[in-house]
């Protein structure tokens, strides 16, 4: 015969249950959240309906209530397993620009050239995105094109 699903637990945000929930079923306990679809939608029925509840079946209830009790308390850790290799973190590599005048990276790209930007602005009400891509040092105000 089926277990019955007991409550071990209310909550007020949806993204709270799902954090709760999803650490519970990594210790291997299945879990399911009721009123889930409800408080998403309307927040405010959170009240009337009594909350996200989480439930498990009565014979993980016990084991649940502990684990429920770590995170509260703050001393639970998940303990990766030993033979588990984590990628390193991956390093972006971003190439510097530099001014050709003076060598400074103080360096920002313009997309778009503020003339025509301003003019059609004026004139039209709304602005032309006319496209330039120049590059200009604010150390010494070098303007130029890259190649």
């Amino acid at each position: 015969m089926a277990e019955r699903l007991v409550t071990i637990a209310t909550f007020n945000e949806p993204t709270e249950a799902h954090i709760v929930k999803g650490r519970l079923e990594a210790e291997g306990i299945p879990c399911f959240l009721g009123d889930e679809h409800i408080v998403a939608v309307q927040p405010f029925y959170s009240v009337a309906v009594g909350g996200v509840k989480l439930k498990v079946t009565e014979g993980d209830a016990d084991e649940a209530r502990a684990i429920l009790a770590r995170i509260q308390g703050g001393t639970s850790e998940y303990i990766l397993d030993d033979n588990i290799e984590l990628a390193p973190p991956m390093q972006e590599h971003v190439q510097q620009l530099t001014c050709p005048n003076c060598g400074s990276e103080h360096v920002a790209e313009e997309k778009f050239s503020k003339t025509v930007f301003s003019i059609s602005y004026l004139l039209l009400g709304f602005p032309v995105p006319f496209v330039s891509r120049k590059y200009k040092c604010y150390d010494c105000g070098y303007i130029w094109q890259q190649e």
